[in-house]
């Protein structure tokens, strides 16, 4: 990415920061994922000036902010749902966030994908740490972002990687790889947290599987600057540069092509994976 390229990405950064209504919530992490988001999409889609996005699962809208500020007209659907968004009227503020940065919002029906947009009308549609908190299959999330997405249009697809550098060291040193038991055992109702995150292997097959073309595959590291000091951060840089499977997120991004439709329950190779795990006979 140019000088001019990080440049917009820093001032559009503190732009998002000032107008933000939970201070402190977007930090240099959040940053260093989007700027690889624009680094990669740019190779597929050049120019984002009245492109249109559709952000489902978009949370508070802040990285669907930074594709507001770079051009995108963007389009946000979210359940609201999280803890956190039940809390001192933060849905709301939410909400107002969104219509002062210009982002139409729909308010989804939890666990409905039924988003009220025309199907086909948009260029780009992301799905940014969405997938690793569902309870089900992604194939309907991926279903639904294929009927928004314009034929030969992109999708974006960012999870983290759950075999990352930092989540394997925990494992070696006897710790859990999955989010922490005290705030599992302490939640309430349906877990909203991670269910089941990927490798980067498992997002391409996922992303296949669900008939799109895979333009772009590969992992990046967001977390360093926030969770390590140097020289230890230059050095897991350095490590995640030379094993690029080591890296805290994953990034895919894919195209539809025009022969997509929809993909449906398949029981026979349902059964067929799950028979590599139980006796043939129950299979």
């Amino acid at each position: 990415m140019n000088r001019m390229t990080d440049q917009t990405l820093e001032d559009i950064f503190h732009k998002l920061q000032n107008l933000f209504p939970f201070h402190g919530y977007c930090d240099r992490t959040m940053l260093e994922e989007v700027s690889v988001i624009v680094r990669e999409l740019r190779k597929f889609l050049p120019d984002f000036e009245q492109r249109r996005l559709l952000d489902i699962g978009s949370g508070p809208m802040d990285k669907t902010a930074m594709f507001k500020f770079l051009g995108f007209q963007c389009c946000a659907a979210d359940d609201l749902t999280d803890p956190w968004h039940q809390r001192n009227g933060n849905a709301g503020k939410i909400k107002e966030f969104a219509a002062l940065a210009g982002i139409e919002f729909f308010h989804q029906t939890p666990n409905d994908y039924a988003i009220p947009f025309e199907s086909e009308s948009f260029d780009v549609v992301s799905a940014l740490g969405v997938i690793e908190h569902l309870h089900e299959s992604p194939r309907a999330l991926l279903n639904t972002m294929g009927r928004f997405v314009r034929r030969d249009g992109l999708l974006v697809i960012v999870m983290p990687n759950s075999v990352n550098l930092r989540k394997r060291l925990s494992v070696v040193l006897g710790q859990t790889n999955y989010p922490s038991i005290d705030a599992f055992y302490h939640s309430a109702g349906q877990w909203r947290g991670h269910v089941r995150e990927y490798t980067l292997s498992e997002t391409a097959f996922i992303c296949k599987a669900a008939g799109f073309e895979v333009l772009t595959q590969r992992t990046f590291e967001h977390l360093a600057c926030k969770k390590l000091s140097t020289p230890l951060r230059e050095f897991y840089l350095m490590l995640t540069s030379i094993v690029p499977t080591l890296g805290s997120g994953l990034l895919v991004i894919c195209r539809k092509p025009a022969s997509w439709k929809p993909q449906v329950e398949d029981p026979e190779a349902f059964r067929a994976a799950i028979s590599r795990a139980v006796p043939q006979a129950v299979a």
